[in-house]
């Protein structure tokens, strides 16, 4: 048996060793260098084309030498093209560790195992349509299968893809956590439903069991199936998202000047106002930036959570815009973040290149640079800020690798996106938009500004090399001290696995959970994990061995974006264990360090209320307690620190916009830089509720503080907005066609 197999007609022993060789190449490579999704991904596409061709030269022997075909032999050439990838993966694993055997051996035999069947039916449907160049047939065949794919990401709104040839494809590398779920494992079961007879059909014709003189009939009949699942029980099943079933599932339509808004029904009529007021007054402020509008109103699609979006969509944790289908796609808790980004994509179109009209040969850099460009601010900071910040912490890129090597994704994502975002800035500012809209569109940078990239990017690092801006560490390790996916350990495990511990959590399943988060754990350091723990300690009134928890983390996390979260956490364990002293210390050292702005006001606002002998019934009361308690604390002069989470509490108790500001009957008066940031804050509160008036005295109030450039960047930008909303909020509302159900 197995000598046959090996015969030298069929050269069976080549394919092991290109598919050994390959796979030996594999674990050199970040992610599929685990037994995982990558690793089952990627072998799927190999495999299903090499068992493609070793069917078609069996075939061929088969049929020259007239001899009886056995299956038995083209199964155990499967076993074998199987098992190579699986022995190296799973002996490096035992040697270097395994993410998740089981995770990783549903993966493989979900997605690789049936790609030799599918592969196999492609090549066996080539060697029996012609008889001349049956390699080249099945070459154009696979290469359709995949084409199909372009073709849905082309014309359809979502970003993922099921696909015969490799499964499953998530959209986004944004999305970590992966798993094999009943939706998958149905889709490679209707796969091999569809292939499995194709195969089998040739097999039996080969045997001479079944006469086949109807090519052509079986072939209409073929394509008659396809298309059948395509357009018909793919979209139904969930494996494709048309507009047809989109529009459907986000049934509102709202129509202003620039945009056509489809939107979840659950989503309340002002939180579309807002949308649609921001989208326009983004607009405006885009057509200023870019010196040109779309030609066409722009298709905006707003899901209700993140979670309805990955279903729909497939990118549940990014928000994304197809330049060439001038639509954008996000979500109703993510917009105020993201929105202005993913329009200025839509902008992008006018002077992008190709059937995609994105940047020439697609390079990242440049697509995601101009965006972030084009918004100015990343989480409330301005862009060049926090490029400068970066620099001068050493939290540095090769920024002409990342222009020229597509090496974008090689680096935590914060840092790619800031310095491709703040390079094209400056040259903006430099040079105009026309000679970067130029390099945009030619991906050549001399013949657009007449000098070599080398020497723009010496002059941009001066630049942020110069800046006068604070070299805080804290504030750089926050924002810049993390892993990029492709060097964290087993982040699609961890990722889905986090998942599940925490709807075990929600459950009250404390066991599971607590199972979930140790295994984790045993594998990396996951700050989300410790911080599951710690809840469930609480939940078990174990304060003690929550603290311990994270005093044995505290080092581990020292100077990564984490570490600040965990101090805070932990400093108000010590108030409910009565250590307010050691509380005091770590609530102090956070405002002292100034990592991030809220974390500055959590601590500013912790300190202040110690002093007023009220943090245990803080840290230790609902929503409703702690808004009281911040109330009292701003009962005669204002904390201004506590302002802002004063706000959030407000929504979060859903308190009428009337009650909320009735509060505040004191002047306010601005004098550091936390009390302008305060003011800000509530304009965009008072902005939010359609007081446009009160809004735009906010920020004339915040806008007084001039001592921090960055800071006044965005007060500025804030004092734009509301004058703005005060023009044309009114008109643009009543010119607004709202279709809601």
């Amino acid at each position: 048996m197995v000598s046959g197999l090996f015969k030298k007609n069929n050269y069976l022993f080549v394919y092991l060793f290109v598919i050994g060789i390959i796979n030996v190449f594999l674990l050199t490579l970040p992610l599929t260098n685990v037994f995982g999704y990558e690793f089952s991904a990627i072998n799927s596409l190999l495999l299903s084309f090499l068992s493609g061709i070793y069917t078609i030269s069996i075939f061929k022997s088969v049929a020259k030498e007239k001899k009886y075909f056995y299956t038995s032999k083209l199964f155990g050439a499967w076993l074998w093209m199987l098992f190579i990838p699986f022995l190296i993966s799973v002996v490096n694993s035992i040697i270097f560790g395994f993410c998740s055997f089981w995770d990783g051996l549903m993966f493989y035999l979900v997605i690789t195992c049936p790609s030799v069947i599918i592969g196999s039916a492609i090549g066996a449907f080539s060697f029996h349509f012609v008889t001349k160049f049956r390699i080249i047939v099945f070459l154009f065949l696979y290469l359709l299968i995949l084409f199909i794919a372009v073709l849905e990401i082309y014309f359809n709104p979502q970003v993922y893809l099921y696909n015969p040839l490799f499964s499953y494809f998530p959209g986004t590398i944004y999305d970590e956590g992966i798993s094999v779920d009943f939706k998958l494992i149905l889709y490679r079961i209707i796969s091999l439903i569809f292939f499995l007879p194709i195969l089998n059909y040739f097999i039996r014709w080969l045997k001479k069991e079944y006469t086949f003189n109807k090519k052509f009939s079986f072939l209409i009949i073929t394509i008659i199936i396809t298309g059948l699942f395509y357009f018909f029980i793919s979209p139904a099943l969930g494996y494709t998202t048309t507009n047809s079933n989109l529009q459907n599932t986000l049934s509102n339509r709202i129509e202003s000047e620039h945009f056509i808004i489809q939107v979840d029904k659950r989503i309340e009529k002002d939180e579309l106002k807002l949308i649609v007021l921001n989208q326009e007054y983004y607009y405006s402020r885009l057509s200023e930036f870019f010196l040109e509008k779309p030609e066409t109103k722009i298709s905006s699609y707003i899901f209700y959570d993140s979670k309805q979006k990955k279903k729909l969509f497939g990118a549940g944790s990014a928000d994304v815009a197809k330049p060439w289908l001038n639509s954008i796609y996000i979500s109703a808790d993510t917009w105020e973040s993201t929105l202005k980004h993913e329009i200025a994509h839509c902008f992008t179109a006018a002077f992008g290149t190709g059937l995609f009209k994105l940047a020439a040969d697609f390079n990242p850099a440049l697509i995601e640079g101009m965006a972030e460009a084009a918004d100015g601010f990343y989480d409330d900071n301005s862009i060049n800020f926090m490029a400068a910040l970066a620099y001068k912490n050493h939290y540095r890129i090769n920024l002409s690798d990342v222009f020229t090597d597509f090496s974008f994704f090689n680096s935590v994502s914060s840092l790619s996106y800031i310095y491709s975002g703040s390079f094209i800035k400056y040259l903006v500012d430099e040079y105009g938009i026309e000679k970067v809209k130029s390099f945009y569109a030619t991906n050549d940078f001399y013949p657009a500004f007449g000098e070599n990239l080398e020497t723009a990017i010496n002059n941009f690092e001066s630049y942020l090399d110069t800046s006068a801006i604070e070299a805080n560490a804290n504030k750089a390790n926050y924002y810049f001290g993390r892993k990029p996916l492709i060097s964290k350990v087993c982040p699609r495990y961890v990722a889905s696995t986090l998942q599940e511990g925490w709807e075990y959590f929600l459950l009250k399943n404390y066991d599971c959970a607590e199972s979930i988060f140790r295994n984790i754990l045993s594998k990396t350091e996951s700050y989300s994990a410790i911080a599951g723990l710690s809840e469930i300690y609480e939940e078990r009134d174990s304060v003690s061995q929550a603290v311990n928890l994270f005093e044995k983390y505290l080092d581990t996390f020292e100077g990564t974006s984490s570490e600040y979260n965990l101090k805070i956490r932990l400093a108000d364990l010590y108030v409910k264990e009565s250590k307010e002293a050691d509380a005091f210390k770590i609530y102090k050292s956070v405002s002292d360090g100034y990592p991030e702005r809220r974390l500055k006001l959590l601590a500013d606002t912790r300190l202040a209320l110690i002093d007023k002998s009220k943090i245990e019934a803080y840290v230790s009361g609902s929503d409703y307690d702690k808004y009281s308690i911040l109330k009292e604390l701003n009962a005669k002069t204002y904390n201004y620190s506590s302002i802002p989470l004063m706000i959030d509490l407000s929504y979060s108790l859903k308190e009428s916009y009337r009650n909320f500001i009735f509060f505040f009957k004191n002047d306010f008066e601005v004098k550091d830089e936390i009390s302008s940031y305060a003011i800000l804050e509530l304009s965009e509160y008072m902005l939010n509720n359609f007081d446009y008036a009160n809004s735009r005295k906010m920020a004339g109030f915040a806008f007084r503080y001039k001592a921090n450039e960055n800071l006044l960047k965005l007060t500025a930008e804030q004092y734009k907005k509301t004058e703005w909303f005060v023009r044309n909020a009114k008109l643009i509302l009543d010119q607004t066609k709202f279709e809601l159900n």
